[in-house]
């Protein structure tokens, strides 16, 4: 699949876990923004932010990268998230487990390995 392909099964992941959780989804045109989604549940907002978990063999677990990624034929750039970019990391992996996190829980922002012990209380259904 190709990367764009990826952040699209996860989106969709996303939404419906939001949507059969009792949530009100809103998707924001375009993508400017350092969020995918905004959830709403009982009059709270929560901006969304929805990575693809790839498996990587030479490190033996599957892991989303903490950046947005763009550019043409001519440069590239990465940036990373600031701490009041969104309130919710959704992550789908590549195994089809999915995670929900706060996005004030994590400490490393270049990427994460959600099958880590510390991230079991997050995985969702």
């Amino acid at each position: 699949m190709k990367p764009k392909e990826k952040g699209d099964l996860a989106a969709a992941h996303a939404i419906a876990y939001f949507m059969t959780n009792g949530y009100e989804v809103c998707l924001p045109i375009g993508d400017k923004r350092p969020y995918d989604l905004v959830v709403e549940q009982e009059g709270r907002l929560f901006r969304v932010q929805v990575k693809y978990a790839g498996y990587y063999k030479d490190a033996k677990k599957h892991k989303a990268a903490l950046r947005t990624m763009g550019g043409n034929q001519t440069f590239y750039t990465a940036k990373k998230y600031g701490d009041d970019d969104f309130d919710l990391l959704f992550v789908f992996v590549a195994n089809s487990r999915k995670f929900l996190i706060p996005w004030s829980e994590l400490k490393n922002r270049n990427s994460v390995s959600v099958e880590s012990s510390k991230f079991a209380s997050y995985e969702v259904k």
